[in-house]
């Protein structure tokens, strides 16, 4: 599940391929994810199991990338979603990105990880996207605790582009704070751009929140928000919007 660089086809959580841009110093994050199901005979017990051998191991493998990467899993709530989890890797630029390919393939190390993986979940979907933050407030998420998570996976409306994309995010993105600052909770907005995936969705949108009280009292607040009709009407005529719940959680923490 780490690597697999052939097996990058169709992810539910990722979308339409697309030329792959020049990767600047500062230029969006790289995400891959991994749609997956669990082994017959196998659960989450068996996966802790060799996320807890993983996290034992990388530290022999000489790559500051690796050593920085953090992992989370998604599993799914509401929505239909075809996959036991979607895992992710991330933190990483493209060039990091590469590096780790190359640190876990070509390593006893890496490799032991990847065959004990192999022995839990079975992969078929993955996907290589640029990830960005469109919005972040100044509240902490509980520490050591999951988050929930909403996901927006997005096809282009006939004649709209990236740029009507961004448009709705700007109309969008004061009357989100507006709400948010109406309650208690941490949030955080990104929107990932394929680079790899065969899905046929042109972009997703995920929001994060602590937890189920969390995501709905914002959407409460959003959705009570006079202002908020213009930007969802933005949204609308851009895109076409699927969506799902997910329980979040941090698996590998990048090391300090």
């Amino acid at each position: 599940m780490l690597r697999k660089l052939t097996a990058m086809l169709c992810m539910a959580l990722l979308a339409l391929s697309i030329s792959i841009p020049t990767q600047a110093a500062d230029s969006p994050q790289i995400s891959e994810g991994f749609g997956c199901n669990f082994l017959d005979g196998k659960d989450a017990d068996d996966l802790d199991k060799v996320i807890e051998y993983y996290t034992s191991q990388r530290s022999k493998i000489d790559s500051p990338a690796l050593q920085k990467m953090r992992s989370v899993t998604w599993t799914p709530i509401l929505g239909s979603v075809s996959v036991d989890l979607v895992w992710f890797n991330g933190n990483l630029t493209f060039n990091e990105w590469g590096e780790v390919q190359d640190a876990l393939s070509g390593t006893s190390v890496g490799q032991a990880i990847q065959a004990r993986f192999d022995t839990v979940l079975d992969c078929p979907g993955s996907g290589l996207s640029t990830s960005e933050n469109l919005f972040r407030n100044d509240k902490q998420f509980t520490a050591g605790e999951g988050v929930v998570i909403e996901s927006f996976r997005c096809e282009l409306s006939p004649g709209k582009t990236i740029a009507d994309s961004d448009a709705a995010i700007a109309e969008w993105k004061p009357v989100f704070a507006d709400a948010v600052a109406a309650t208690d909770a941490a949030a955080l907005v990104g929107r990932r751009i394929p680079l790899i995936s065969g899905s046929g969705f042109d972009l997703t949108y995920y929001a994060v929140w602590d937890d189920a009280s969390a995501y709905a009292a914002g959407n409460s607040a959003l959705q009570a928000d006079p202002d908020n009709a213009k930007s969802a009407a933005m949204f609308a005529a851009a895109h076409r919007c699927e969506s799902a719940l997910f329980n979040g959680r941090i698996v590998v923490q990048p090391s300090e």
